[in-house]
Parts: structure tokens; C-alpha cells; sequence
């Protein structure tokens, strides 16, 4: 369930980007208490992130003219900060990929997100009626995902101006840069405080994009797991009713669904029905390749961060506690995406498998909500489908690989 707490995080997370970052494509409205589209100055510096090209370009032809060689196997700083370079170029080339997805639907997403919200208040009516409250393992499950947005809404916040301390350290990719090509060494001092500003501006507006991406499929997957939970059948009566002929019956099926009560299998369905529009819209919008290219990225951060903890610990001391703070979002909240990703889909996937499996058992063949439960796919959202699917095992198998990766690179 879209919990108001939940909702103040959105609302306080878009009103952060509009008045401090001043790059947003949406806005909120307090007397309709939804988004709204934001001010067109708003969307074009929402639209600047663009410009930065050069500068990844600088930094992609610095960081390949430290491919392997002799002082590359030699140096543990370089070869920290050419992992560290790749994991800040793939991840801010995965943001913006997926920040260009959803500016071609960004009106759609605005409104998903908006009616979802609605859709939760139906949800808790419906539940209000019949005076059934969650039991102890769901409301568990809800307080838990209140924390974990208000996690994502922190982290998307406070990351760029992690970030702006690391810039000052020897080992981060962009100083580094800046040092070899035009011999500026970046530090605290009063005439490098614009260039640090403009750096932790551009970043929080990468952070924000990537805040949406999470927050829109989060919401979703709480909402629809939480609906399909409630509407999942204990039991199912059998109703008899006279049809228009002499000879003819109409048989309903009543479905004792679990927090909803009692419903007629067309309520039930058209529940139902509205979940597996809003899996389609979403499938549409995160279908994309492009949107599975995280998973690189993760990997990246997690190397990154576990190489750079492990081979140049003193350095990152050196660059206080920023620079420390900046290395464990990389190295943990990687890990918490791939997590959370992972058990999130194959929850909501068996969830619904968990519904369609119940209609079709209490029910006649020749009823209407047995048809539609024999028709019914699993809801799940489709991350680099048709390549791969996201499952149960996927974060094992993410945290493996990494491992073996890691163990490679130190050997080295």
C-alpha cells in the first residue's frame, strides 16, 4: 500500500528537486495533493544533464590511456582509480539512458503515479468497510518499504555532496583527471568552490533521475503486492440465481477474499484487472534494454567500492570522511538495489501466481472468474526481458560474480 508516509517522501524528494536543485519534471500541487507537470525553466535544466558529454568523453580517453601497463600493475592508485572511473561512467551513463526512457513517457509516469496513489486510497476504503486492518508479517513488510524509500529519498539526496568532497582526493577519476590534462589540482580553497558547486549540482540532478526510476517501480510493486495479498481468496461460495429462460441458471461465485471480505467474481476480477494494467504500463516504460543495463553498473559500483576500501584505504581516510561516505554508498547501496530487485519481483511474481492458482481451484471450469484465472499471466515487472528474467536467485548470483571478480582484480 502507497502509505502517506510514503507520500510525504515523494512529495518532500520533488519539492528538494525543484527548490534547491531547480531541475525537475514535475512539480507538486498542494491543493490537489498530486504531481503536476513543473515550469518549463525547470524541465530545461532538467534537460542540461545532456551537456556534460564532453567531459565523459574527457575522462573516458583519460581513463583508456591508463589501460594495463607497467605502471598501472605497479601503482594500486591508479589502478583504483581507473575501476573507480569505469563504476562513475557507467553509472551516470545507465542514469541518463534511463532518464532519456522515461522523458519520452514522462507525462504516462506522472500519471501512473498520481492514479496508483488514488488506486491505494479505493484499496484502503474497501478495507475500511469491512474493518479489517494488515496482520503483523504484512504491516511489517509496509513499515519496512516506508524505510526503504525514505533510504532511496536520502541517498539521491545527500550523494551529491558526497561526491563533491571526493572530488578533492588524489585517487577520485575526475580529479586525476583534471590534474594530468590541465595540471589544476582541485581542493578546498575559495576559487575552486563554484566548480565544486556546479559539479554537486549536475550530480544531483543524475541522483534525481535515478530517485524517479526507483521510486515509480517501487511504488508499484508495493501497491500491487499489497492488492493481490488482500484479494487472494480463502474461500469461494456458490450462488444459484433463475437466468432469463425457463431452463436456465446463473451460476456466481462469491470470492471470501482476505482483508476485502466478501466480493462477486466480477468485483474481483475488475480488481485484478487494474493491476495488470498498471504491470502493462510499467513493462512499457522499464522494457527497455536499457533500463538492464544497472545490473553492469551495480557490478561496477561493487568493485569500485571494494577495491578502493581494500587497496587504498589510507588515501580514502586522507580525503575524510566524504570521501569515506561516497565509497560506501557505492559499495553498499549496489548491493541493496540488486537485493531488493531480486526478492521484490519474485515476491509480487509468486504473489499473483499465489491468486490465479487459488481462483482456478474454487471455482467451476464453466465460471467466468475461472476463465479469467486459467487466462491470467503472472504480474511482474519485465527488467531486460526478453534476454533474462529477474528472480530470486538473481541477487545471488550477483554477489558471486562480483566475488570472483574481486578476488581476480587482487590478484592482479
Amino acid at each position: 500500500m502507497i502509505t502517506k508516509k510514503i507520500r510525504k517522501i515523494v512529495k518532500y524528494r520533488i519539492l528538494v528537486m525543484v527548490y534547491l536543485f531547480f531541475a525537475s519534471d514535475w512539480d507538486w500541487n498542494a491543493e490537489q495533493d498530486c504531481i503536476v507537470p513543473a515550469s518549463i525553466y525547470l524541465r530545461w535544466n532538467a534537460r542540461l544533464l545532456t551537456l556534460e558529454t564532453p567531459f565523459s568523453f574527457l575522462l573516458v580517453t583519460f581513463l583508456l590511456s591508463k589501460l594495463p601497463n607497467e605502471q598501472f600493475v605497479q601503482s594500486k592508485e591508479i589502478f583504483v582509480t581507473f575501476i573507480l572511473g569505469w563504476m562513475e561512467i557507467f553509472l551516470m551513463y545507465t542514469i541518463l539512458m534511463a532518464g532519456m526512457q522515461l522523458k519520452r513517457y514522462w507525462p504516462d509516469v506522472m500519471y501512473v503515479m498520481n492514479e496508483m496513489s488514488r488506486y491505494s486510497d479505493y484499496v484502503e476504503e474497501l478495507m475500511r468497510r469491512q474493518n479489517t486492518q494488515f496482520n503483523r508479517e504484512d504491516q511489517k513488510y509496509l513499515d519496512k518499504r516506508d524505510k526503504l524509500i525514505g533510504i532511496v529519498a536520502m541517498l539521491t539526496t545527500f550523494a551529491p555532496v558526497a561526491f563533491g568532497g571526493c572530488i578533492c582526493v588524489m585517487i577520485e577519476p575526475t580529479h586525476a583527471m583534471l590534474q594530468e590534462y590541465f595540471e589544476v589540482n582541485i581542493s578546498f580553497q575559495s576559487k575552486f568552490i563554484p566548480f565544486i558547486i556546479l559539479v554537486v549540482w549536475y550530480i544531483s540532478n543524475i541522483s534525481s533521475v535515478a530517485f524517479t526510476v526507483v521510486i515509480v517501480v517501487l511504488q508499484y510493486i508495493l501497491l500491487t503486492r499489497s492488492v493481490v495479498s488482500c484479494l487472494t481468496p480463502q474461500s469461494v461460495s456458490k450462488t444459484v440465481q433463475p437466468g432469463s429462460s425457463r431452463n436456465k441458471v446463473i451460476i456466481r461465485y462469491d470470492l471470501n477474499s482476505r482483508y476485502f471480505g466478501v466480493l462477486n467474481e466480477m468485483t474481483a476480477i475488475r480488481i485484478f484487472r487494474t493491476q495488470q494494467v498498471f504491470n502493462t504500463i510499467i513493462n512499457e516504460i522499464y522494457g527497455s534494454v536499457l533500463f538492464a543495463s544497472h545490473h553492469v553498473a551495480c557490478m561496477l559500483s561493487f568493485l569500485g567500492g571494494a577495491l578502493a576500501l581494500l587497496q587504498a584505504t589510507e588515501q580514502i581516510l586522507d580525503g575524510g570522511p566524504l570521501m569515506l561516505a561516497g565509497i560506501l554508498i557505492a559499495l553498499f547501496a549496489s548491493l541493496l538495489v540488486e537485493y531488493e530487485e531480486s526478492m521484490e519481483i519474485s515476491a509480487l511474481c509468486q504473489r499473483s501466481d499465489g491468486f490465479v492458482r487459488r481462483c482456478a481451484n474454487l471455482t467451476d471450469r464453466r465460471s467466468v472468474l475461472h476463465k479469467f484465472a486459467k487466462s491470467c499471466p503472472n504480474l511482474k515487472v519485465h527488467v531486460g526481458y526478453p534476454f533474462f528474467n529477474v528472480g530470486k536467485n538473481t541477487f545471488t548470483q550477483f554477489l558471486a560474480q562480483g566475488i570472483d571478480f574481486l578476488i581476480g582484480m587482487l590478484a592482479i
